[in-house]
């Protein structure tokens, strides 16, 4: 399972750049077992407003695990444990099976196949989307 540091430090500068002025509305915010760990799940939808964006929401989720070292401290830090997906195509065409190899995610949209064309590298790193909510999260629970 990837940490928040390396999903933000793969991110593509371009996908980095058009992750502007999120809009998140929070649907649900609970800690939660599942697959036998305990977790923080945060149900999202997001909207972003850039000049490349269509303006449309997607429905997020981020499965924080915690630290490595700690699992009872769900605040997002660098070393936070997450799951995450995003219901947008890129997310669906480029990364859904990238991530899900590597543990980060799970097949819900996408047909399983491996991305040849949009992503033959399977490099795992996170939409736009997520970018934006994880860097808005991150930054909330600094203060904390």
């Amino acid at each position: 399972m990837l940490t928040l540091q390396q999903l933000l430090a793969l991110t593509p500068r371009e996908v980095r750049q058009r992750a502007k002025n999120p809009t998140l509305s929070v649907k649900r915010d609970k800690e939660e077992r599942k697959y036998g760990k305990e977790a923080r799940s945060v149900f999202l939808n997001c909207r972003l407003y850039h000049a490349e964006s269509t303006g449309t929401n997607y429905n997020l989720i981020i499965r924080n695990y915690g630290m490595s070292n700690s699992p009872k401290k769900f605040l997002f830090k660098p070393s936070s444990q997450l799951w995450v997906h995003c219901s947008c195509p890129y997310f669906t065409y480029h990364l859904e099976v990238a991530l899900t190899l590597k543990k980060s995610s799970s097949i819900y949209d996408s047909n399983g196949n491996l991305p040849r064309i949009t992503n033959p590298r399977l490099r795992p790193y996170v939409c736009k989307h997520l970018f934006a909510t994880l860097i808005s999260y991150l930054n909330a629970d600094k203060g904390k």
